[in-house]
């Protein structure tokens, strides 16, 4: 394997003997590697690509369950990409680099926080079913047209457009991959639950950064974005969200079941402020505490 070196998308075009089509966006083209070529770098750009993987491989995470017909990777700036001549899914068009500007286009700027799997880890790719696969396909081949044609004052906004939807078909196939592990999921979600209840037992003082912090160590296996997008499809919360949510019932347990004085168990929290509680609970259980033990 080469060293890792540091490319512009220029340099990176030169290296894979391929013109530069647009300043900000490149198609990735393993062909154009040597048969037994590598080529590993990082840079100021944003990848989605295609990698080869064998069944039941570790390193992109595959579970028996998952499609084998192809996987994708996602990258951000500065992690390092790796690209292999194998790695040519049916075709010369493997994936595409892309530079930060593009998310402050219009079709962009307000759908960053939408693509939550470029914080991913590579472990965490996604794989894909055949119509999946030929969906990425195709709209890396349309990408790869309207890069081919001379730049004008609409190609930025046809390659974010293409961009865009190439994107939103990625969330909806995670999406679909999230609904397909939803025994493993449950499992995450049980040893999420246990590590919540020592945390509440803790004789200490808590707080819900504080459990998220012990989930996101016994769960240290997972991204912590992939573990927020893991229990917002099982629960439709945030991990933020459900922590808080299961705090509050943790308070109202104590209070209404172990007759515990609710400005105790809530300063455990570090909520010493009465408004501040009734607040938080109110978010979660849509009424004031004493509603429930007045």
């Amino acid at each position: 394997m080469n060293d890792i070196r540091t490319f512009t998308i220029d340099e990176l075009n030169k290296q894979m003997h391929q013109p530069t089509l647009h300043p900000e966006v490149a198609v990735i083209d393993p062909t154009r590697l040597t048969d037994d070529g590598t080529l590993c770098f990082t840079g100021n750009f944003y990848a989605v690509r295609f990698v080869q993987t064998r069944c039941g491989e570790v390193r992109y995470g595959r579970k028996c369950a998952d499609f084998q017909y192809g996987t994708l990777a996602f990258t951000k700036p500065g992690d390092a990409v790796r690209i292999s001549h194998g790695d040519a899914a049916d075709g010369s068009i493997s994936g595409i680099l892309f530079h930060p500007e593009l998310f402050s286009t219009k079709s962009l700027v307000f759908k960053k926080a939408d693509y939550t799997f470029f914080d991913y880890r590579e472990n965490e790719s996604l794989h894909l079913s055949l119509q999946e696969k030929r969906i990425v396909q195709d709209r890396l081949e349309h990408l790869h047209d309207e890069l081919r044609r001379d730049i004008d004052r609409h190609s930025l906004r046809l390659v974010s457009a293409g961009l865009e939807l190439l994107l939103d078909y990625c969330v909806r196939f995670y999406e679909r991959q999230f609904a397909c592990r939803t025994d493993i999921n449950e499992k995450y979600l049980a040893t999420l639950d246990k590590t919540l209840a020592r945390y509440f037992s803790f004789n200490g003082q808590k707080s819900v950064e504080g459990g998220i912090g012990r989930i996101e160590s016994a769960l240290s296996f997972l991204s912590p974005a992939y573990l927020n997008d893991l229990v917002r499809a099982e629960t439709g919360k945030t991990l933020a969200e459900y922590v808080r949510i299961k705090t509050m019932e943790y308070i109202r347990t104590r209070v209404h079941k172990e007759n515990c004085p609710l400005e105790q168990v809530a300063g455990e929290f570090g909520i010493r402020e009465p408004r501040i509680l009734a607040l938080l609970y109110r978010q979660v259980f849509g009424h004031q505490p004493e509603q429930l033990f007045g």
